[in-house]
């Protein structure tokens, strides 16, 4: 497989590990325009080769996170995040419980606490992207109220961080770059697209939960809008890659199922892949790349399933 290369934004539902075993070598060769409709932590999109990109997600601080490192410098983030560890005493390594003293930890979480409070009372992207460093799982998540609610989480800001900062200030900074906050649908149908480009599409999935969509429960109304505009999509002769779940802690999607068996689109799944979430191992998910052309690259672990 080729490098990776890491999203410098820290979000649950990523690409890391698909990315890792191939999924990229899925997509159609000599991509004109890449449009990552749910891009998240755009982490397909900074590993994925085209000539111009659409970077869009409907979520407000993902859309702030992208342009931030549009418009900001490695060496100006790093050292915003670098100057509020020293005037917070933000932990400069991991504080694992059972390798660290006690007495330790809790003098980070107070003052992950108050970096915290700091934060809500002050808006500001880069304090937010600085807080996330040191939050539970390095989530992002917020209460009714719209304040950052996630507790300490034993994490330090580290070199492989800075690393992806770079890259990401590289990536967004490029001018052949655009970044939107639109409705998947709207976005799409309102893009003039030829033969030569390619719509990924990642959505939240129907039958799974996680932090990072908690304030919007992605449901059916729109998992049938989204196979909407993939018919469209294919009508019109415009490839398109959607990655989904079909099964998940034994449930199925059996309207994911029937909607491609109906338009005999191809099924991807990667082989052995396991999942782990919380902690816990989960056997029973099956993720899936769907797609609407064939697939001429071999390189990549995945198994057709139709």
């Amino acid at each position: 497989m080729s490098s990776f290369i890491s999203s410098p934004i820290l979000y649950m539902g990523n690409k890391n590990r698909l990315i890792r075993r191939g999924l990229i070598n899925l997509f159609p060769k000599n991509i004109n325009h890449f449009i990552d409709a749910f891009a998240g932590s755009a982490t397909v999109s900074m590993n994925t080769q085209a000539k111009k990109y659409i970077i869009n997600d409907i979520d407000e601080t993902l859309h702030l996170y992208y342009q931030m490192f549009a418009k900001n410098n490695e060496k100006t983030i790093i050292k915003h995040i670098e100057k509020r560890i020293e005037e917070f005493g933000l932990p400069t390594k991991t504080t694992i419980r059972c390798f660290s003293d006690k007495n330790e930890v809790e003098i980070y979480k107070k003052a992950y606490h108050k970096f915290r409070d700091f934060y809500n009372k002050n808006k500001n992207s880069l304090d937010l992207y600085t807080l996330i460093f040191f939050a539970f799982s390095q989530q992002f998540r917020v209460s009714k109220k719209g304040d950052f609610n996630m507790p300490f989480g034993n994490n330090c800001f580290s070199l492989k961080n800075k690393k992806a900062i770079n890259f990401g200030c590289e990536f967004f900074s490029k001018n052949n770059i655009s970044i939107y906050k639109r409705d998947f649908q709207d976005l799409i149908f309102n893009e003039t697209l030829n033969k030569d480009d390619f719509v990924y599409l990642d959505s939240p999935y129907s039958i799974t939960t996680a932090t990072y969509n908690e304030s919007y429960k992605w449901g059916f109304n729109d998992d049938n809008r989204l196979f909407m505009v993939c018919k469209e999509l294919d009508k019109s002769n415009i490839k398109f890659g959607m990655s989904n779940v079909i099964i998940n802690k034994g449930l199925e999607n059996k309207n994911l199922i029937d909607f491609c068996s109906k338009n005999d689109f191809k099924v991807y799944s990667p082989n052995n892949f396991q999942y782990h979430a919380c902690g816990k191992e989960n056997n029973k998910q099956q993720e899936v790349y769907i797609c609407n052309y064939e697939v001429k690259n071999n390189n990549h672990s995945f198994n057709l399933l139709n």
